[in-house]
């Protein structure tokens, strides 16, 4: 008897790279993917996915690699991850032009990413605003870094190709070692990491699911969220603020009532950092 299983064998990350690509291309069929590639190294998949955007370009392309020589973060900085040590995973949207909203395809990503990882046994990891995925350290009560998320997109005519890349810190690697300056962690400082197939089929699921123009979105944004209810200090492009964190909107601002009351509207675009006080 043929089974889903017999038909489209699981594959792991011992296996070649074009071989995850086919299992998880022909596993998310159903799921609005239109292709999924797995590659060994490349300078960075948000790129190589913007440099491949057509007029005709409909989304649901995701690239996955191994390693990055030229990974990104927010404001150019430097995505540092060994090889075969994370989940580097970009996925391409498309949407109207004069509508696009990058923050709303960013914390749909961290929140499929978010919702993935708890399902998996994490259920540590919040995400502190706009989009980083962190772990509660209840030695130091800080939050350490686990996945960041970038959004990018280039307009195509009346269209805009959206590309959203992240990167979550999976097995053991020497990158506290590298970034001194904030604490980070991956999932095997957490418990047993989950295989790397494994974990972008999971988040990939979540996300076909996702309707990013339901409310549910913003429901679970914030049912997730490591920010809201924390004193903060908020440094952005105009200036300092501080208080706490209230809520997130439907567009993805963070509100901040301040030490006189008063409620402010930050937009993730402005954002610099965030740190808790």
């Amino acid at each position: 008897m043929n089974s889903k299983e017999t038909d489209n064998p699981k594959a792991t990350e011992k296996d070649p790279v074009f071989a995850r690509g086919e299992y998880l291309t022909k596993a998310l069929k159903n799921k609005g993917f239109t292709s999924v590639s797995w590659i060994g190294e490349t300078g960075s998949t948000n790129d190589d996915l913007l440099e491949k955007t057509s007029g005709i370009d409909t989304g649901g392309r995701v690239l996955i690699a191994d390693f990055q020589t030229s990974g990104k973060g927010r404001f150019d900085r430097k995505w540092v991850a060994e090889i075969n040590s994370a989940l580097l995973m970009s996925v391409s949207f498309s949407a109207d032009a004069e509508k696009v909203n990058l923050g709303v395809f960013a914390s749909g990503i961290a929140v499929a990413s978010c919702m993935a990882l708890r399902s998996l046994g994490f259920e540590q990891l919040r995400i502190k605003w706009p989009n980083d995925i962190v772990a509660e350290n209840s030695s130091s009560g800080g939050q350490e870094k686990l996945a960041g998320v970038l959004a990018q997109s280039k307009l195509v005519r009346t269209r805009a190709s959206v590309v959203v890349g992240i990167g979550i810190n999976v097995h053991p690697s020497s990158i506290r070692e590298v970034i001194t300056e904030r604490g980070v962690v991956s999932l095997s400082d957490l418990g047993k990491p989950p295989d790397r197939v494994h974990l972008a089929e999971v988040i990939l699921s979540n996300l076909g699911d996702l309707d990013f123009q339901s409310p549910e979105l913003w429901e679970n944004y914030r049912r997730l969220s490591g920010t809201i209810g924390q004193d903060v200090r908020v440094i952005t492009h105009k200036g300092v603020l501080e208080g706490k964190a209230k809520n997130i909107t439907q567009f993805g601002s963070l509100l901040l009532e301040d030490h006189g009351g008063v409620v402010r509207e930050v937009i993730s675009g402005d954002l610099v950092s965030l740190r808790p006080l």
